[in-house]
């Protein structure tokens, strides 16, 4: 048997099989039993089923399984399966090597990154932050083993874990990579993500009250970072964007003049922006260019080389001044909200925040006008009142 390639196969003849000598880095053993089906030997002690067959004139291997994880009995009938899946027309070769040149998840973000993420997003690195934290456990799964049941479980469980929010965006995420996917010719197959259930958003509406101010500029003012403290303030005045603020320029800024004028590609809407500045926002500007170092009004340490958005700190201010929810991208709705019940219009309110969209304006104008219509409304009401009253004074 020892000289013999060919026998039916046994498991006490396969364990008996001696490692190939004489240099040879391989052996092959047919089984006599069933078409097709060999065991590769190597070197190394590895023990492999495969089958051979020729398909379309090409002698084509494919491999079954490894010895003794994958019985004879085992081998015999996955062999068994792969000629009957021929004669149907079904190719398992080269459904395998479908298989492999299949992108996986980890694969085809690396490519929306490049060809889209970098190109139109700023946020493209929290993006790529939030792929990690969500999908890192699916980075190495094919596209096409990714499924809707897979998905809805994992926007539940996220949902559950971090809000609402952050599942629905999640979802969005994953959407949008398998909508380029297929639109690129990368994917054949379907989207996943498609017809998920989102949960319900209530559209934030968080703004700095009139009854909060006071105890908020206390707690500002007892602030000993100073950077901190200019932060903030220019947060809450200028109305932009936390990541507009600590990152800007002085070349940028007019003091002459007293503007701000922030390039396109900083803005989040692409569209550059020329802000005025009031005095209160010059009294800052001013007494920070006089110690300026570097090319940034908030100088750091980091990475970015600019002040980065101080969390700790913002959660010590808000507990000196006992005020609760509220983060600092709800100062920026705070000024709209001061402009809106101070009388500014919606066009003044959309061009000081620089939305594209007026419908953006008009979701925040809507809901912080509150004051001003009741001021409106109890002007109304005097009126009334005083009209009502005239004729009982004249009797």
């Amino acid at each position: 048997m020892a000289d013999s390639r060919r026998f039916n196969f046994r498991k006490k003849d396969i364990e008996a099989i001696e490692l190939p000598e004489d240099g040879k880095q391989q052996e092959r053993y047919y089984d006599t039993k069933t078409r097709g089906l060999f065991l590769l030997v190597t070197a190394a002690g590895a023990k492999t089923f495969y089958v051979r067959r020729k398909v379309k004139g090409k002698s084509e291997l494919y491999m079954l399984g490894r010895f003794p994880e994958l019985t004879v009995e085992q081998a015999r009938a996955k062999a068994s399966g792969f000629h009957s899946a021929l004669t149907d027309g079904k190719n398992l070769i080269e459904a395998r090597r479908a298989d492999r040149a299949e992108l996986s998840l980890g694969e085809l973000f690396e490519i929306y990154l490049e060809q889209h993420l970098k190109k139109s997003r700023k946020t493209w690195k929290v993006l790529q932050q939030n792929f990690v934290r969500d999908y890192g456990h699916w980075k190495n799964h094919k596209l096409s083993a990714i499924t809707r049941a897979d998905v809805e479980r994992l926007h539940a469980v996220i949902g559950q874990r971090r809000g609402r929010y952050a599942a629905n965006r999640a979802i969005d995420l994953l959407r949008a990579m398998y909508n380029k996917g297929i639109r690129w010719n990368l994917h054949k197959g379907d989207n996943p993500a498609v017809g998920i259930s989102e949960f319900t958003e209530q559209p934030r509406d968080r703004v700095l009250q009139p009854s909060e101010v006071k105890r908020f500029f206390k707690a500002l003012d007892e602030e000993q970072d100073a950077n901190f403290k200019d932060f903030v303030a220019l947060c809450l005045y200028t109305g932009q964007r936390k990541s507009n603020v600590p990152s800007m320029r002085w070349r940028d800024i007019d003091m002459k003049g007293r503007l701000w004028n922030i390039p396109g590609e900083r803005m989040k809407n692409g569209q550059a922006l020329t802000l005025a500045l009031s005095p209160a926002e010059l009294e800052i500007l001013n007494r920070r260019h006089k110690h300026a170092n570097g090319e940034y009004v908030f100088p750091g340490e980091g990475r970015t080389g600019h002040f980065v958005e101080p969390k700790r700190a913002w959660a010590r201010l808000l507990k000196r001044a006992d005020i609760e929810d509220l983060h600092i991208h709800d100062l920026r709705r705070s000024l709209a909200s001061f402009m809106a019940n101070t009388g500014a219009d919606v066009s003044m309110i959309k061009s000081a925040l620089n939305h594209k969209d007026v419908k953006t304006t008009l979701s925040v104008y809507v809901r912080t006008a509150r004051s001003a219509e009741l001021s409106a409304r109890q002007k109304a009401h005097d009126l009334i009142k005083k009209l009502a009253d005239e004729p009982k004074r004249k009797r």
